[in-house]
């Protein structure tokens, strides 16, 4: 009975200590998080890679450095780093537990890094699979636009010309909608 009331105790204590210690690394990522956003928000990508490569190493389990993997991958993306922007797309996308415009970013970030690697078919169905996830998204009118552009780059003109009626059907009263139409009839 002694054992068994000790052993309760050293897992309460263990769990105060292990909460505190995630308490304070969220502080710490926080501020490091503030620190490179203002550097990229300035459009200092080059400066803010080691930046934010350190929150996430250090702190990459705390939600500020989950955030930093967003901000990495687009730091990535803005100095033409593609295949590491898409690593960094990823990682945030399978460990983001939040707002569903963010993370629906995150995943067309992946398609956009491919369409820049040239895999457009790749792009295509990362679009494609980004609206699948997130229809309401405020970014899913512009992913079937691109997935159709990349399906075209693909020389897959029939897969396009359905995104385009995708688009067209799902997304009527889109800002996208003239351009596929537009490029609709030019395939």
């Amino acid at each position: 009975v002694v054992g068994a009331i000790a052993a309760i105790v050293i897992i309460f204590v263990a769990v105060y200590f292990y909460a505190n210690s995630q308490k304070g690394a969220e502080q710490k990522a926080s501020v490091e998080l503030a620190k490179a956003t203002r550097t990229f928000e300035n459009g200092d990508y080059q400066n803010a890679l080691p930046l934010l490569t350190n929150l996430v190493e250090k702190y990459g389990s705390t939600k500020s450095g989950k955030m930093g993997f967003l901000y990495l991958a687009d730091s990535f993306f803005e100095t033409n780093d593609y295949e590491n922007a898409k690593i960094n797309y990823k990682k945030f996308a399978s460990s983001f537990k939040g707002d569903e415009h963010i993370l629906s970013a995150a995943y067309a970030g992946v398609a956009a890094s491919d369409e820049q690697l040239k895999n457009y078919q790749e792009a295509a169905q990362g679009y494609e699979k980004t609206v699948k996830k997130f229809p309401d998204s405020i970014f899913s009118p512009n992913c079937l636009l691109r997935a159709a552009r990349c399906y075209t780059l693909a020389k897959m003109p029939d897969e396009a010309k359905n995104v385009y009626d995708k688009l067209l059907k799902d997304y009527p009263d889109a800002q996208e909608k003239n351009e596929a139409l537009m490029l609709k009839a030019m395939l």
